[in-house]
């Protein structure tokens, strides 16, 4: 089987979500014959680092440096033209060029297509078939960050969700399978749209890099929160545990601490930490690890789209975990038993002070969230379903 691959962002290093996720399918894929990719990166540092990486299974490697000067100025000219931006912004005669040159030269079984704004890619590249996985509905994430953005930012927002929405369901409506995260993204999709063909595919989790961690007992009361932190909803997250839930938490449990985990946080968030309280650590060298040394985890998400990771990787790691009642809706547990559920800050801390004031408690909880992600989001299942798709797919079943 020839399968062409096209990515907005090069899925390698697999160190975020969107990447992750692509470079798990791509890696399946590649296992049933060669596969071809076609993708841009940031920068010529980030480009060079993918190619190498993905050249290992990968028969072609097409990434391509955005020019950010043009694809600005392809956004401008949307903007007054009435077309996309994320289609504008991924505009690039090279991607054109490699498509065209790839397609004379294989004959392709399939074309796989990561996130929306690829898929006028996939529609012009030479493919039999095509599977879209738009992972999460983006313009629905467009407009869920109009909402928490006042002024002009949030006003082009709005603009693209608007714009962006009827690519995404005219692509569900022409590719042979489209696939989403989570069954609340299909129910969205199918309130606007009938599909050709619309299938769930969760995120995995290697649970395996975090099985030896020690009991959240033995960790200090420390609540954790992780994510990539210039991200709108997660800085959000970040400020509602700082400023709203940890000082109700200290007033039961006065040496409670929050450690704000992950990548490139704001100057904002920065100027929350405070020794010996708040430990605003930036990017870790090992999630498994920092995660290791939280006796308790809250995501405090109320907007977004999808199934975060955090939360996976949290269970995974057999730390106790508070979701709010929007991201409940992308797991399929049981809340009490393998993850609690809380909105609103005094709710949270109310829950979050009697789990570190419990050890047996934060154990008992932490391992059944353990358990649940071995059983729904284990990489190899997630990708058994891949491979069992690709096959319907292609046999034109």
């Amino acid at each position: 089987m020839q399968v062409l691959f096209v990515a907005h962002r090069a899925p390698f290093p697999p160190d975020k979500g969107d990447r992750l996720r692509a470079w798990r399918h791509l890696t399946r894929l590649s296992e049933l014959g060669p596969v071809d990719i076609v993708a841009q990166a940031d920068d010529e540092a980030s480009a060079r680092v993918a190619r190498e990486g993905l050249a290992k299974i990968c028969r072609e490697v097409h990434v391509h440096t955005r020019r950010r000067l043009p694809a600005l100025g392809q956004v401008g000219w949307a903007l007054v033209s009435g077309a996309s931006l994320t289609v504008a912004w991924l505009r690039d005669a090279r991607v054109e060029r490699s498509l065209r040159e790839l397609g004379a030269r294989h004959d392709y079984d399939l074309g796989w297509a990561f996130s929306s704004g690829t898929g006028p890619w996939i529609e012009r590249a030479r493919v039999p078939r095509r599977i879209m996985d738009l992972c999460d509905l983006d313009a629905l994430k467009w407009s869920a960050l109009a909402h928490d953005q006042a002024g002009p930012r949030g006003w082009v927002y709005g603009l693209e969700a608007r714009r962006l929405l009827p690519l995404e369901l005219g692509l569900s409506e022409r590719c042979e399978l489209s696939l989403l995260s989570t069954q609340q993204e299909v129910s969205d999709l199918c309130e606007r749209t009938t599909p050709r063909r619309i299938e769930v595919l969760t995120n995995g989790v290697p649970w395996e890099q975090s099985s030896e961690l020690p009991a959240p007992s033995e960790a200090p009361p420390v609540i954790g929160f992780l994510g990539q932190m210039d991200y709108p909803p997660n800085v959000a997250a970040a400020r509602e545990l700082a400023l709203q839930v940890l000082p109700r938490v200290r007033e039961r449990v006065p040496d409670a601490q929050l450690a704000i985990l992950g990548r490139q946080p704001t100057a904002e968030l920065r100027a929350l930490a405070s020794p010996g309280v708040i430990d605003v650590t930036g990017e870790v060298d090992s999630v498994p690890a920092a995660l290791g040394g939280l006796r308790a985890f809250c995501a405090p998400l109320d907007r977004g789209r999808g199934i975060p990771n955090k939360i996976l990787e949290s269970m995974a790691a057999g730390r106790p975990t508070l979701v709010s009642s929007w991201s409940a809706k992308a797991l399929q547990g049981v809340p009490g038993r393998d993850y609690l559920v809380a909105d609103g800050a005094e709710g949270r801390a109310e829950l979050l002070a009697e789990l570190l004031a419990d050890p047996t408690r934060c154990d008992e909880l932490g391992a059944a969230g353990r358990a649940y992600v071995r059983t729904h989001h284990d990489w190899n299942v997630v990708l058994d379903r891949v491979q069992h798709l690709v096959e319907e797919v292609t046999s034109g079943a």
